[in-house]
């Protein structure tokens, strides 16, 4: 991973970090303390799907749209366990943490398409 990207990575968790404890400011009814370890979760989520699917670009074609559709896959079926054992032990909280969530996950898959999209134009122009 380039050390451009683990800069942007580490500023969009501490972003996610940040609104987390906004939340806290502006609502502190509405804080949970899932929030920011949400904010450390997704950064996680999206480093290693980054590193997998990068390191598979330098491989066949066919094996890099295996591996990728796999990391996609199983990244969301991590997400869906995460939350359904969350909502399923912490009813009180489930619209909340839904809600962050989300939110988390908008901001991640966002970060990290557009994050591909610059690897794959980069490594295109660099092999011209």
């Amino acid at each position: 991973m380039s050390r451009r990207y683990l800069i942007s990575l580490l500023a969009m968790t501490l972003a996610l970090v940040l609104a987390s404890f906004v939340v806290l400011w502006v609502s502190p009814a509405s804080f949970l303390v899932a929030m920011p370890l949400l904010a450390l979760y997704f950064g996680v989520v999206a480093g290693v799907q980054h590193f997998l699917v990068t390191r598979a670009m330098y491989r066949s074609p066919k094996t890099f749209v295996q591996i990728f559709l796999a990391t996609v896959v199983g990244m969301l079926f991590l997400h869906i366990v995460i939350l359904a054992a969350y909502l399923l032990t912490h009813l009180t909280h489930a619209h909340l943490f839904t809600v962050a969530f989300l939110v988390g996950y908008v901001v991640s898959l966002v970060f990290e398409t557009v994050a591909l999209v610059q690897f794959v134009n980069n490594e295109r122009n660099r092999r011209r």
